[in-house]
């Protein structure tokens, strides 16, 4: 027989090879999400509340994001304090006297007009209950994150835990919304609920803050820093593995693996030696030398991520202390920033809160006043580029810094000295200007 024949015989038939089969598949998670959308119609809703966002716990989602990212809650903190500034001011002494004391708590109005202003650039909604009762009117914050709007409209819900709310309903409470106050105590204490948001289209019940375009920014870069930290406490890199060939027992080998473990992985353990323990094949020792030439991950899109954040809250990252790179900055380009976010940004919600709280004011006591206003001042001022001496006399400066007084021939004789200096400054001025035009005039006529 041919070997030809041979070949074919040992052949098998169906030995064609199958593709594979797909047993199953799956799509990465997107977690990538919008800000939530109210329902078009209350009429179809199960539950007496207005829900906001997945599972009604958006307002608590935003909350800790405003812990998540620095850059985020630097800005947030920021707005909060350019809206109080110094505080309320009034030159009424009455009710300057008032609004130090505005509850039971013992704080002021600046007290919870701070809380409420901070509620609004955080979650888009500040919420501040007003009691009035026989000869007194508090003021008191509610945190946003416990309200809700009733789905009729007309009042809040206040309730701890949202999450349980419905297994919990007899911890909620429901306050209306100003101007309808809720009788309580025989008529002796009305209580009512002002509600402070911007509008929002196709949001009816909530507001929503300013920076809601960058909340997927604002996880990004809280999952920066979470991803860089693991790495960090993770990083297993040895500066070399060695591997050994001796025999070792499975307990032994376990052993091993959670002592380099212990010993490879944190701070101060990295670029150690890794000792492999083989069982012995006859074969030399294995040395493999490694180089770490990883820095830092992610820092082209921590800083995409940090400019939409300044864009999304309409901000300048000077005004947060935050460094911009080939940007020094002064203080005037600084107060330049601040006028320009004061006007923009922050004037609006000071003058909706001031409003409202000037209509309670003269609605129930009677107090009338136009000049209450939030003191505002800059952070930084031109003092700086201010020459004292345009301002203050030799005398002054002496004292200033504690130097004996001079005589009157003494004073005199200093001050005939300062001026022939500064004549001499001038002159030396002059000279250089008119060599600097003779030279462009030089250069003119050779030209």
């Amino acid at each position: 027989m041919s070997r030809k024949k041979k070949n074919q015989q040992l052949q098998t038939p169906n030995q064609t090879k199958k593709s594979p089969k797909i047993l199953g598949y799956s799509f990465s998670k997107d977690i990538a999400s919008e800000p939530p959308k109210e329902p078009s119609s209350s009429a179809n809703l199960r539950d007496e509340w207005i829900p906001f966002g997945t599972n009604n716990l958006f307002p608590q989602e935003l909350s800790e994001l405003s812990r998540a990212a620095s850059t985020h809650r630097a800005i947030l903190g920021t707005k909060t304090t350019f809206s109080i500034g110094e505080g309320l001011r009034t030159k009424n002494k009455a009710l300057a006297t008032l609004l130090e004391d505005v509850n039971i708590y013992g704080e002021s109005m600046d007290d919870v007009a701070r809380k409420v202003l901070a509620d609004y650039w955080k979650i888009g909604n500040g919420y501040m209950e007003v009691v009035v009762g026989q000869g007194y009117l508090n003021f008191f914050h509610q945190d946003a994150t416990t309200a809700r709007i009733h789905k009729k409209g007309g009042h809040v819900l206040l309730h701890p835990d949202w999450e349980n709310a419905r297994r919990n309903p007899d911890d909620m409470r429901k306050v209306p919304m100003y101007p309808d106050f809720k009788k309580e105590d025989n008529g002796n204490v009305y209580r009512t609920m002002v509600h402070f948001s911007d509008y929002e289209s196709t949001y009816y019940y909530y507001g929503m803050p300013d920076y809601c375009a960058a909340l997927d920014h604002i996880r990004i870069a809280n999952q920066i820093g979470v991803y860089n930290l693991t790495r960090f406490k993770n990083g297993f890199m040895p500066s070399a593995i060695v591997e050994l060939n001796a025999d070792m027992g499975e307990d032994e080998a376990q052993d091993f693996i959670d002592d380099a473990v212990a010993k490879l992985t944190g701070a101060g353990d990295n670029s150690k030696i890794l000792f492999i323990a083989k069982n012995g094949d006859g074969d030399a020792t294995n040395v493999n030398i490694i180089n770490d030439t990883s820095d830092g991950s992610f820092m082209e899109l921590q800083k995409i991520t940090n400019d939409n954040i300044i864009s999304a809250h309409r901000w300048n990252p000077a005004l947060s202390g935050i460094q911009v790179a080939g940007q020094l900055g002064n203080n005037q380009q600084i107060l330049t920033a601040y006028d320009i976010a004061m006007s923009t940004v922050i004037k609006e919600p000071q003058q909706m809160f001031l409003r409202t709280l000037k209509k309670i004011l003269k609605t129930e006591r009677g107090i009338s006043v136009s000049d209450l206003a939030f003191y505002t001042k800059p952070p930084v001022s031109l003092l700086g580029a201010i020459a004292p001496t345009d301002f203050i006399s030799i005398e002054e400066g002496r004292e200033i810094f504690h130097l004996p007084k001079l005589s009157p021939a003494e004073l005199e004789k200093l001050k005939e000295e300062k001026s022939s200096a500064k004549k001499e400054e001038v002159k030396e001025e002059e000279t250089g200007a008119e060599e600097s035009t003779d030279k462009k005039e030089e250069d003119g006529t050779n030209n």
